[in-house]
């Protein structure tokens, strides 16, 4: 049984705010998270089926999609994203960007920043296991991979801190 345009609208602005905010947290970028977020409406509004709580299926389709999405990824892609950087000339010295940026995380990463950083982008950690080796949560994992990455982005567009 299909939802009606009205049921699938008001469906639609309750769900869609929380549905953006796991895909942001996941993903970290606003148009992968809103392509996420919309494909899993839309193969929501095509299927024929009807859920009896309707967020919970919704925010579990998301973290889902986020998930396969993210694994899909080669770890140079991750990084890719997660910096932002602009391409870079062909003469470019990849070690001496390289240099750049470990000075850059060595100068404005506090020293829990610069931990999971490393666990998680050098040593291919997930967060969980970052989160166990730390003591902390996923979630101080998350948060400081978010302050972490806004910083050096922040550094490497504007060349400030």
């Amino acid at each position: 049984m299909r939802y009606s345009t009205t049921e699938f609208e008001t469906l639609y602005t309750s769900c869609f705010p929380p549905s953006m905010r796991l895909a942001m947290s996941l993903l970290h970028e606003e148009e992968e998270a809103r392509d996420v977020v919309h494909e899993v409406f839309l193969r929501l509004w095509e299927s024929d089926m009807r859920v009896d709580n309707p967020l919970a299926f919704i925010i579990r389709s998301v973290r889902n999609a986020c998930i396969n999405r993210i694994n899909m990824l080669d770890t140079r892609e991750k990084i890719r994203m997660r910096l932002t950087l602009e391409a870079l000339p062909e003469d470019y010295d990849s070690e001496q960007r390289n240099d750049e940026v470990v000075a850059a995380i060595r100068q404005l990463l506090t020293a829990r920043e610069q931990q999971v950083v490393n666990n998680v982008y050098t040593q291919g950690m997930s967060y969980k296991e970052t989160a166990e080796k730390l003591g902390v949560t996923v979630a101080a994992v998350n948060k400081n991979i978010v302050a972490a990455l806004k910083k050096l982005r922040t550094h490497f567009k504007t060349g400030k801190s």
